[in-house]
């Protein structure tokens, strides 16, 4: 699952790629998140990657989507998972080998019976989730397993079979999909979507991922149509609203997307999405605009200290409050 991942990717080249010295590391530890019962997580996870000197990064992460930590390799760490409505979880140390340049990690969490909070009772959950047979769902679990393992033929193999056994498994025609777009078959990935729309009208990844495709091929007019299904559908998607900025940027349709940047900034987890506060930055000083575009600048840098794109932000920022600009 990289929807995220695809989303801030898309995020960032919209915003111009500006080249910057990135930290010296040499390892992508990707760490998933995961319930006991494959439940999609619709509340904003916090992950922390720990050395024994203490906090090397920390991102939020919603749904199924990965987080990607730059690390070294040869080296130790474990991971601490927190958020409203769960139990906070801290694994025990692990090592990543010295010639890694890419380690997985997948940690669980469970609801907190103590704090029900919005992932028990004030966020959608889908149709298609709420009845999943427990074959089914084995079988998901199956393919989940493989992919977080990269076992890419096997975990569709799994996928394929959950939806046999349960037709209306939205979430396994929209595994199906994003294994698609991995081996750059477009066509066969909507159609995935398609059939995972079909299945469950109100699972939300299927319509953003769709979204993404056209976003993609610059289809702006059919991603804001199915964005705006998906936000009606979950209001509180952070993802979803950030793309619909990113869209409405793309076709300069720029009050709307300034709108949809302050709608991304109001919801939980949207630091995730900082990258919307560079396109907005833009846009701001093309409007002539210094003031406005220095403050989204400046949540941007609240928001991803670490980015490599901070230093060209700082020299944005300066040339802005220079008397001579």
């Amino acid at each position: 699952m990289t929807r995220c991942l695809a989303s801030v990717s898309i995020l960032l080249l919209l915003s111009s790629s500006i080249l910057v010295a990135q930290e010296k590391s040499n390892c992508d530890l990707e760490v998933r998140v995961r319930t006991p019962d494959e439940r999609m997580i619709t509340t904003p996870i916090e992950v922390q990657v720990l050395s024994p000197q203490g906090v090397v990064g920390k991102l939020q992460v919603v749904g199924g989507e990965p987080a990607h930590f730059s690390v070294a390799s040869g080296r130790t760490y474990r991971l601490v998972a927190s958020g409203s409505g769960f139990e906070t979880v801290t694994t025990n140390y692990f090592t990543i080998n010295a010639l890694e340049n890419s380690h997985q990690e997948t940690i669980q969490v469970k609801p907190d019976a103590n704090q029900p909070g919005e992932s028990q009772a004030g966020s959608p959950v889908s149709v298609s989730e709420m009845s999943i047979p427990k074959k089914a769902g084995a079988e998901m679990k199956k393919g989940l397993d493989a992919y977080s393992k990269g076992e890419m033929e096997k975990a569709s193999e799994q996928f394929e079979k959950a939806a046999a056994e349960y037709p209306h498994y939205a979430r396994a025609y929209e595994m199906l999909g994003v294994l698609a777009m991995k081996q750059s078959d477009r066509v066969k990935a909507r159609d995935f979507f398609s059939k995972s729309m079909e299945a469950d009208a109100t699972f939300v990844p299927a319509y953003v991922d769709a979204a993404r495709m056209d976003l993609q091929e610059q289809q702006y007019a059919a991603a804001e149509s199915l964005l705006t299904k998906a936000i009606s559908l979950n209001p509180s998607s952070p993802e979803a609203v950030a793309m619909l900025a990113t869209t409405e940027f793309a076709n300069k349709e720029y009050e709307k997307a300034l709108a949809d940047v302050e709608r991304t900034h109001a919801l939980r987890g949207h630091e995730q999405f900082a990258e919307v506060h560079v396109m907005a930055g833009k846009v701001l000083r093309m409007q002539n605009r210094p003031e406005a575009a220095i403050a989204q600048f400046q949540l941007f840098l609240k928001e991803k200290p670490a980015s490599p794109e901070s230093e060209a932000i700082r020299n944005a920022i300066a040339s802005l409050q220079s008397p001579h600009r």
